[in-house]
């Protein structure tokens, strides 16, 4: 598979297009230039973008650092050569990925390739997955060093030995040790702990079983001598209750009797002669009342009386002075009479004043006589009978008090019978003949509550044991499982044995698979390795986590990777990666991102003429922000882009 052109726009690229040659292919460009942005490129037009990774302290997830910087969508097109035929691949923004979008047709007729889809296009037009290509044929920027992997591992191992694809060793063994540890990884985990522990737990479940049979057994004849003692007292309590009954009743029929004496003794309801209905307090007023009334008549009589006397004594004076002025005057006239005919008038005088005398005697008589009249003519006021008022109302009083006193007599004992009542109370009971308990109720009844409240617990644990019984399930499905679990456990532990055989073989046969695994690809590295190094060294080793040790003229003993200078490290790691590429993915092209920056010139050279070597038969991609590569290619026939073009700009303006 070859690359012919290259359009993108990914991070700094804008619709940027590289157009490789089909063998080796040098590319200059300074640093920031957008070299390590097409290797990025190339590797997610293969596999895609993983969109699970995430910005971390330190590092970019490549969704984040490939967005475009022009902010256009991220997008690109491969046109390839694959299986004799030009194939162009697209890769466009979906809603959840930034490149999820796939397209894959033939250049040509446009029409689709079969089979090549998003998820397997890398693996399909290199013939290795991602893990492996980025271990081989990529190589970033200081990323010529490789580690282990499984993928990779099992790729050269079929490939060295066997030609087949076969597994790689670790993951067998990682997988006998799986299926082992499945069985038993320790004392607490696996297979046959689990059937151990289930057993062990049926043991204990049988074990229980009985136990609760035993406890159901005697909570059974627990439960019977309760209910037994629970029948004595409460008929101990019946008889209490009837007593009680029979005392009941004899209280009620004297509450009866006692109320029929209060009822009769209460006096009638027959109004009072004199006081008829009124109250104590009333009676006592009105009999209060008609003794003022009477005692007022008394006194008005006396008055009146009184009155009489003076009046008769003013009628018998009045008639007096009548009397007295009448002798008065005539003796008056007799003498006037007298002197005239006497002839004397100096008596006239005198005799003018004893008729004025008479005439008031006369007046004030007459008027003494109409007033005694008057007074003689006033009637005599009738005297109330002396009823003794007082004392009346005072016995009428203690009769409302004695009548007050029945009733409530009557109606205590009236509540007292209907309490009675109320509680059961008859006039009528049997003649039955009680005989009293041995013991007091009260501590018949504290007895039975006792026995109750056992009882109720003996129930409630009998039901919790016959719950446990039903959630036990049948004691022979438990032995049967029981037996059922031995022969799992039997056949565990013959699994387990062979897993453990089976481990063992492995390691012998993975000793032998080593004597053909490692010099295989120890020795294409070690030739790789003596070309890049113009032979200073010739051997290398290499161990199946991928560290490695050099070998040359003049050396003792294999030096580890770690004690070379970065120069040296790095040819040795690019030659590791050029053997594992043959190995692994002859088809794919190589990508190296200043892969030669530390080498000197005399090993640029060397590593140069190595690779365009290794172009003839493959493309290969040389990304360097050196002169010196590029001056050496146009030296050597090597085809040399020293400028990344842009679409837009036909070919004229530099791309970054």
């Amino acid at each position: 598979m070859k690359i012919k052109k290259l359009t993108a726009t990914f991070g700094a690229l804008d619709g940027a297009v590289l157009d490789p040659g089909p063998g080796l292919t040098v590319i200059t460009a300074p640093n920031e230039g957008g070299k390590s942005t097409w290797a990025g490129f190339w590797k997610a037009m293969l596999y895609g973008i993983d969109t699970r990774e995430r910005d971390k302290s330190g590092f970019l997830a490549d969704k984040t650092r490939y967005l475009p910087w022009s902010g256009a969508p991220m997008a690109g097109e491969a046109q390839v050569e694959w299986g004799g035929r030009e194939v162009t691949l697209r890769r466009f923004p979906t809603r959840t990925n930034p490149l999820g979008g796939f397209e894959a047709v033939y250049t040509a007729t446009g029409d689709p390739v079969p089979g090549l889809a998003a998820a397997n296009a890398g693996e399909r037009l290199t013939g290795v997955g991602r893990e492996v290509y980025l271990r081989s044929a990529f190589v970033g920027q200081g990323g010529a060093a490789i580690g282990a992997s499984r993928e990779l591992e099992a790729r050269i191992a079929a490939l060295a030995t066997s030609g087949e694809e076969d597994v790689a060793y670790s993951a067998v063994e990682r997988t006998l040790k799986d299926w082992r540890n499945r069985r038993r990884a320790n004392r607490a985990n696996g297979l046959i702990p689990e059937l151990e522990e289930e057993r062990a737990r049926l043991d204990g479940a049988l074990r229980e079983m009985d136990d609760a049979r035993r406890r159901k057994s005697e909570g059974a004849r627990e439960l019977e001598r309760l209910e037994e003692r629970q029948k004595e007292l409460q008929g101990d309590l019946e008889i209490w209750a009837r007593i009680e009954k029979h005392q009941l009743n004899r209280r009620y029929g004297e509450a009866y009797l006692e109320w029929e004496r209060a009822k009769a003794a209460v006096p009638g309801g027959k109004p009072h002669p004199v006081f008829k209905t009124m109250s104590g307090e009333e009676a006592w007023a009105f009999a209060q009342g008609r003794q003022r009334e009477r005692e007022a008549a008394i006194e008005e009589s006396r008055r009146r009386e009184q009155r009489r006397a003076e009046a008769e004594k003013q009628r018998q004076r009045g008639q007096l002075e009548t009397l007295m002025g009448g002798f008065l005057g005539a003796g008056m006239l007799l003498m006037l009479a007298a002197s005239l005919l006497n002839g004397s008038w100096l008596i006239a005088p005198f005799c003018a004043l004893a008729v004025l005398a008479w005439v008031i005697c006369l007046f004030h008589g007459r008027k003494l006589a109409r007033r005694a009249r008057e007074t003689l003519s006033i009637p005599t006021i009738p005297i109330p009978e002396d009823e003794n008022w007082l004392a009346q109302a005072a016995e009428y009083r203690e009769e409302l008090a004695k009548a007050q006193q029945a009733r409530a007599a009557e109606a205590a004992a009236r509540r007292r019978m209907d309490d009675l009542a109320a509680q059961g109370g008859q006039l009528f009971d049997t003649l039955e003949l009680l005989h009293e308990p041995s013991q007091p109720k009260a501590a018949t009844a504290a007895q039975l509550a006792a026995v109750e409240r056992e009882l109720a617990w003996v129930q409630k644990e009998l039901a919790r044991v016959e719950g446990e019984l039903s959630h036990m399930g049948a004691p022979e499905d438990v032995e049967a499982r029981r037996g059922e679990l031995d022969g799992q456990l039997a056949r565990r532990l013959e699994e387990y044995d062979a897993l453990t055989a089976a481990l063992e073989a492995l390691g012998a046969a993975n000793d032998q698979l080593r004597q053909r695994f490692s010099p295989a690809l120890n020795e294409k590295a070690g030739g790789l390795f003596a070309a890049l190094t113009g032979g200073r060294w010739d051997r290398l080793t290499l161990a199946r986590d991928f560290s490695a040790q050099a070998a040359g003229e003049g050396t003792v003993l294999p030096h580890s990777a770690l004690a070379l200078s970065t120069g040296t490290a790095e040819q040795l790691y690019l030659a590791v990666r050029l053997a594992v590429c043959q190995l692994t993915a002859p088809d794919a092209p190589i990508l190296l991102d200043d892969a030669l920056a530390a080498f000197d010139d005399g090993r640029m050279a060397l590593a140069l003429a190595l690779l365009k070597e290794l172009g003839e038969e493959r493309q290969i991609l040389l990304f360097s922000c050196h002169r010196r590569e590029a001056e050496w290619a146009k030296a050597h026939d090597v085809p040399v882009i020293e400028k990344l073009y842009a679409a837009e700009t036909a070919g004229t303006a530099s791309g970054i």
